[in-house]
């Protein structure tokens, strides 16, 4: 409901895990990031893979903050 590009963040937050420096940057630039998740779950009814988005929304803000 946010327009959050989920799979994005979730690549860049994969990356900046391993130590990638520009996945932080180029976080910063987007207009919609993990910290406008609502916690609704919408996402996650709608997942094909059974991710738990709601987790890595809130383990997003952690590494790259609000």
């Amino acid at each position: 409901p946010r327009n959050i590009n989920i799979g994005y963040v979730s690549k860049l937050l994969d990356l900046a895990k391993a130590g990638d420096e520009l996945a932080k940057k180029h976080y910063r630039s987007l207009s919609n990031k993990a910290s406008d998740c609502t916690q609704c779950g919408v996402c996650e009814k709608n997942c094909p893979f059974g991710v738990n988005i709601r987790d890595r929304m809130q383990e997003a803000i952690k590494v790259f903050g609000r």
